[in-house]
């Protein structure tokens, strides 16, 4: 797969919860292609713990999700200040999910850093 460790595991937790939330026949395919670039991952690597950065980054992906749902469906038109809060918690864990795949490219030594620019989540 031609992709650093950092946006395989990326990629793979955004497939991962189309695919269980969507369900849709090419979610699943995406899915399924990313489980595959895990495996490398691991071949290549095997003393990094893939497990845990899996866990770590789907748990930060899905409450981003969560975060954007509601936005996303307009349930929160009539709520500004609710919206506003929830931009400000999503920045925050992009922030974190942008440090987790810079940590795992510099663990493998591939890839880059993803380095923000004026951006707050630096």
């Amino acid at each position: 797969m031609e992709r650093d460790a950092g946006d395989i595991i990326d990629r793979w937790a955004i497939a991962k919860l189309k695919a269980e939330r969507i369900g849709a026949d090419e979610s699943k395919r995406e899915y399924y292609w990313f489980c595959e670039g895990i495996k490398e991952l691991e071949r290549k690597y095997p003393l990094v713990d893939w497990q845990d950065c899996q866990e770590n980054i789907l748990a930060i992906h899905g409450r981003i999700w969560n975060l954007e749902g509601a936005v996303r469906q307009g349930k929160l038109d009539n709520d500004l200040p609710e919206v506003g809060r929830r931009a400000i918690e999503i920045r925050n864990w992009n922030k974190k999910r942008v440090t987790l795949k810079n940590e795992i490219n510099a663990l493998v030594g591939e890839g880059f850093q993803d380095i923000k620019k004026d951006h707050w989540s630096e």
